[in-house]
C-alpha cells in the first residue's frame, strides 16, 4: 500500500525549488554586489542580499527533508531517481541539438551530458548509497547518533566554514555535507527539538535572515568579502533551513494538486541547471529582465519568469513519469512471467 504524501512537505519542496531559482536569478546571474553597489544603491543591494540569504538554504532544505523522512534505499527508488536524471538530461539535450543543428558541442559539454554531470545529483547519489549504513547508525543508539552528529558538524565547521578546504566539504557541494544534514534531520525527527524553536521558528527565520543580511551588507560595503556567511555549510544557513523544516512540520494540510506539483519539483532543478540551459538561457534571460526592469515591476516579471520555468519542468516530468510507469510495468510483468515459467 502506497503511503499518502504529506502536502505540507510537498509545499515546502515547491517553495524550496523557487528558492533555488531565486538563488540563481540573483547572485549567480547578476554577480555578487560590489562596494560601489552598496554605496550608490544601498536599498537595492540590501534587498538583493536579503533574497540571497533567505533562499540559499534551499539546497540544505531538500537534504533535510530526505533526512526527516529517512531514505529507504531499494532498487526501484534508485532506478527511478537515475531514470529521472537521465530522462531530463537526454531529452533536453536532444531538443537543444535539434533546434541548434549548426552549433557543435565542445568535448567537455558532451562528457557532462553523457554522464548527466550535476554536483547535486552526484552528492545526493552518494548520500543515497550511504543511507543504509547511516540508518543502521541512527537505529543503534541515541547516544551514538548524537556523538557522531556533534563530531561531524564540528569537523565541518572547522575544516569548511572556518577554514575552507575544497578537498573535504567543498562549501557544501559534497556528499560529506549531505551526510551531516541527513543525520541532523534524523535526530530532530526522532528525538525532537526545543519547544521555543518550534514556537518561534518563523520569527527566528526572519530575524536571523535580517542579521546575516546586515552582516553581509557591511562586509561588502567595507570591501571585506562575505566570509562564507552564505555558504551551504554556514551555521546560519543550516539554521535557516532547519527553521523552515520545523515550521512546516507544524502546518497540517492535504491537497492532491500540491502533492503532484511537489513530486515533480526535482525536475525543475534538472531542467534549468542543465549544462546546455543554465548559462545559455536561464541566467541570460534573467539578467536581461534585471537590466530592463526595476522595482516592483522587476519582482513581478521575474516571479512570472520562474513560474513559467516551473510549469514547463512539470510537463517534462509528467512525460517522464508516464514513460517510467509504462517501462516499469511492462518489465515487472515480463519478469513475473519468467519466474512463473
Amino acid at each position: 500500500m502506497n503511503k499518502v504524501r504529506q502536502s505540507n512537505f510537498d509545499l515546502l519542496r515547491i517553495v524550496a525549488m523557487f528558492m533555488v531559482m531565486m538563488l540563481h536569478v540573483n547572485f549567480l546571474a547578476l554577480g555578487r554586489p560590489s562596494v560601489e553597489d552598496a554605496g550608490s544603491a544601498p536599498l537595492a543591494t540590501f534587498t538583493r542580499i536579503l533574497f540571497e540569504v533567505m533562499s540559499v538554504g534551499s539546497v540544505d532544505l531538500f537534504v533535510l527533508i530526505s533526512g526527516w523522512f529517512g531514505i529507504k534505499a531499494n532498487r526501484k527508488s534508485l532506478f527511478t531517481f537515475i531514470f529521472q536524471v537521465v530522462f531530463v538530461f537526454y531529452c533536453i539535450s536532444a531538443i537543444y541539438l535539434l533546434v541548434n543543428k549548426e552549433n557543435s558541442l565542445e568535448g567537455g559539454k558532451i562528457v557532462e551530458i553523457i554522464t548527466c554531470r550535476s554536483w547535486f545529483v552526484q552528492a545526493y547519489l552518494g548520500l543515497y548509497l550511504l543511507s543504509p549504513a547511516l540508518n543502521l547508525l541512527v537505529e543503534k543508539s541515541k547516544h551514538l547518533h548524537k556523538m557522531v552528529l556533534i563530531g561531524w558538524l564540528a569537523f565541518e565547521f572547522v575544516y569548511d566554514f572556518a577554514s575552507p578546504d575544497p578537498r573535504l566539504f567543498d562549501g557544501g557541494y559534497s556528499t560529506l555535507h549531505f551526510v551531516a544534514l541527513y543525520l541532523l534531520a534524523r535526530y530532530i525527527k526522532l528525538y525532537g527539538c526545543s519547544n521555543i524553536l518550534r514556537k518561534y521558528a518563523g520569527s527566528l527565520f526572519v530575524l536571523v535572515s535580517l542579521f546575516v543580511t546586515g552582516c553581509m551588507f557591511m562586509l561588502i560595503k567595507t570591501g571585506h568579502g562575505l566570509c562564507h556567511l552564505n555558504s551551504y555549510t554556514s551555521p546560519f544557513v543550516i539554521f535557516l533551513a532547519f527553521m523552515l523544516l520545523i515550521k512546516t512540520d507544524s502546518i497540517h494540510i492535504q491537497n492532491n494538486v500540491i502533492n503532484r506539483i511537489g513530486g515533480a519539483s526535482f525536475a525543475v532543478y534538472l531542467f534549468h541547471t542543465h549544462p546546455l540551459v543554465l548559462g545559455t538561457f536561464f541566467l541570460t534571460w534573467a539578467k536581461d529582465i534585471y537590466c530592463n526592469y526595476s522595482g516592483i515591476v522587476y519582482l513581478i516579471i521575474i516571479t512570472g519568469y520562474m513560474i513559467a520555468w516551473y510549469i514547463v519542468s512539470i510537463l517534462i516530468d509528467y512525460a517522464r513519469q508516464a514513460t517510467w510507469n509504462a517501462f516499469y510495468n511492462k518489465t515487472h510483468k515480463f519478469l513475473c512471467k519468467e519466474r512463473i515459467g
